[in-house]
């Protein structure tokens, strides 16, 4: 069943089993609420009016999103490589390997024999914020973990990372 609440349109969807009542929007910006099959409608329409700004934010995100173009894995390569390379050596860190991937959710990562593996997509993102995701991943060849001395290590290369990692969107 399709509704409408303060210039949202959403998706209903009920179920007997179901305890709670859950927005959930989808990567296409769609809204989906699924709730309770006893749940009134009108309790349906207010509890998604007071999370209105919360939808809205989060297409707004989506909508952000689907501006970014796939990079290849060779365009990825042409921004990425050289990054890694300057760092390496500033860090004076070496990765084993360094692969690119088009990932749903990771930006890079580094497995425990040193080899980072890239989302092509980072290539499109802002140049601060890939230059951010090439040291994380370096300096998780000195630490494997997200612990403090791993961030110290990145704040060291990086004093401003905290502001670097927030240049997603």
């Amino acid at each position: 069943m399709t509704l409408k609440q303060n210039d949202i349109t959403f998706t209903l969807t009920k179920k007997i089993s179901q305890k709670h009542s859950y927005i959930r929007v989808k990567r296409d910006g769609s809204v989906i609420v699924s709730t309770n099959y006893f749940t009134s409608k009108s309790t349906i329409l207010r509890f998604v009016a007071q999370k209105s700004s919360w939808i809205k934010k989060q297409q707004e995100k989506c909508s952000q999103k689907a501006h970014f173009h796939d990079a290849s894995k060779e365009e990825a390569a042409l921004i990425i490589l050289p990054l890694v390379e300057k760092w390496s050596v500033i860090m004076i860190v070496s990765p084993s390997h360094v692969g690119f991937r088009k990932n749903r959710t990771r930006w890079g990562s580094c497995s425990g024999k040193n080899r980072l593996n890239f989302n092509t997509r980072l290539a499109t993102m802002h140049p601060d914020f890939i230059e951010y995701v090439v040291v994380h991943e370096l300096a998780h060849i000195r630490h494997k973990n997200h612990s403090k001395d791993f961030w110290a290590e990145v704040e060291k290369f990086l004093p401003d990372y905290k502001i670097r990692k927030r240049l997603t969107i």
